[in-house]
């Protein structure tokens, strides 16, 4: 797969619109960011929905965990609620952000939030015709050795804290086939980098927002980002 200019938009350009929203998503395609980075989550009649939080007071005001929640009714909160400009952010379904990526340049990085729905969003994938354009990422590394499993070719992306064991990541890595270490930003030494690099594999930093971080981690050689702010890093490239 070619992993193009390296920008993930984290939740979409989550700088400018609510997080895992249509919006985000859209703004992120239109600026060309090669990917967006979304979380999953199923509702209590299995469908696959766009959103972070287990529980969705922090971005709705209203109290209510997404898997004890119908589609229907989580259809009427406000997604963009914390935002504070008055508008209506609905929740998006996984089918629909794959179809509006699928007519743009714009790959998916796909960040299942609960156990078992690796597969259900890669038979969602395959019915969309978009198996070339997706990734998942998390830091659960049996995620994404089921995804492996799967589809050997599809690309994830390992999301390590920052002070982690490196050389065991390393060793998880190459033997499950993963093609990104993406380290919390405070962990990164020119030593991992030049380390991954060697092994093949390719070396991200997560989540970062500040342009003299973005600066810093392009000189050093890091080729994939999560950023909230992706016209910043953007418009360094």
């Amino acid at each position: 797969m070619d992993f193009g200019n390296g920008v993930a938009a984290h939740r979409g350009n989550m700088s400018e619109f609510p997080e895992n929203t249509f919006e985000a998503f859209e703004s992120a395609i239109a600026m060309g960011c090669s990917w967006l980075e979304l979380d999953i989550q199923s509702t209590s009649d299995g469908q696959l929905v766009v959103t972070h939080d287990a529980d969705t007071y922090r971005v709705t005001g209203e109290r209510s965990m997404v898997a004890n929640t119908s589609y229907k009714a989580l259809s009427g909160f406000n997604f963009g609620h914390y935002f504070n400009n008055g508008k209506q952010y609905r929740l998006p379904l996984l089918s629909e952000v794959l179809e509006m990526a699928k007519w743009s340049a714009t790959c998916i990085s796909i960040q299942p939030k609960q156990y078992g729905l690796v597969r259900k969003a890669y038979a969602l994938v395959k019915a969309h015709n978009m198996t070339g354009r997706i990734g998942f990422n998390d830091v659960n590394c049996e995620y994404l050795i089921e995804a492996k499993t799967i589809d050997a070719k599809v690309p994830v992306f390992w999301d390590r804290p920052p002070h982690t064991d490196f050389d065991t990541d390393v060793q998880i890595a190459r033997k499950f086939g993963f093609d990104t270490l993406m380290y919390e930003w405070p962990g990164i030494t020119q030593q991992k980098i030049d380390t991954i690099k060697q092994y093949n594999m390719r070396f991200g930093a997560c989540v970062v927002n500040e342009v003299s971080e973005m600066k810093k981690y392009l000189d050093m050689g890091v080729q994939h980002f999560y950023t909230d702010y992706p016209k910043q890093l953007l418009d360094l490239l």
